[in-house]
């Protein structure tokens, strides 16, 4: 996963750190195997695979099956973990943390899940009539997403 610029690191007006968020929005300290407070901690937690409750948690915050299985593991493949050893590969676990704290930021943004739900799947201008959650699929796509999300919550987007 690239870089991801400074003030995504830091905590916004609700308090809570991007990595904490996000965390929370996977399942916490069971889904991750620890606790997540920093960008290195979740580096930590990706490294060692999340447990595949994370999907389910990913679940509550409004990402649909579909995108699951487009943004971060198949549904055959997810089926076939839940009965085997239960955690999602390096590779799955980062692009459900890329997913996670995309939705973290869209939340303490819009301060309101449901609003920041809505804007994640609604097609936008301003990236050319893409939904941010499809374009979330890439690191260059959600670099996009967070700047139009950043751009908003300093008042300089709608």
């Amino acid at each position: 996963m690239a870089p991801l610029p400074e003030q995504r690191s830091t905590t916004s007006g609700t308090g809570s750190s991007l990595p904490t968020a996000a965390a929370a929005i996977l399942g916490g300290r069971e889904a991750l195997g620890g606790t997540v407070g920093t960008d290195a901690d979740m580096t930590k937690a990706v490294e060692g695979g999340f447990s595949v409750t994370a999907v389910d948690a990913l679940k509550q915050h409004g990402v649909t099956d579909r995108e699951i299985g487009r943004l971060i593991i198949k549904p055959r493949t997810l089926s076939h973990r839940k009965t085997g050893n239960g955690r999602l590969t390096v590779a799955e676990s980062d692009r459900a943390a890329r997913v996670a704290r995309v939705i973290a930021l869209a939340e303490q943004t819009f301060a309101n899940r449901e609003k920041a739900r809505l804007w994640l799947h609604k097609s936008l201008a301003s990236l050319d009539d893409r939904r941010p959650m499809d374009l979330i699929q890439t690191a260059a796509g959600t670099r996009l997403v967070e700047d139009v999300l950043a751009k908003i919550a300093w008042g300089a987007a709608a």
